[in-house]
């Protein structure tokens, strides 16, 4: 009798653990569902200017006083919309889209200069 009744504990406790886990999981995946469709363009815009060579550092109040990488503003959009910041969010990825986009264009358009020398 008492073997039956550590097994159906023991199995229990188990079930129960398996449970737990599942919900976890379920958790630790919510924050990507957070991503706002502003935040999504700065990371396509952001990784077109990264691939040209055209990424920028800003200053923003989000960050602080000091110019941090787009990629690292970017990462605090999402952190602000996983927190349910979205106004905040947004507006910092617009930031990012429009740095990308101007960085990306100030990269066409010096792509063949070199210094002049008199």
């Amino acid at each position: 009798m008492k073997k039956a009744l550590a097994i159906v504990l023991t199995t229990s406790l188990l079930i129960a653990g398996c449970a737990s886990t599942d919900k976890k999981e379920e958790m630790a995946a919510a924050p990507a569902a957070a991503t706002t469709p502003a935040i999504a363009q700065a990371k396509a815009d952001l990784d077109a200017a990264i691939a040209a060579g055209a990424q920028w550092r800003i200053i923003d109040k989000a960050t602080g006083s000091t110019a941090v990488d787009l990629t690292k503003l970017l990462k605090v959009a999402e952190e602000k919309a996983t927190a349910g910041e979205t106004d905040e969010a947004n507006r910092i990825a617009a930031r990012v889209s429009e740095a990308s986009k101007i960085g990306i264009e100030q990269s066409k358009r010096y792509a063949g200069t070199a210094p002049y020398y008199n």
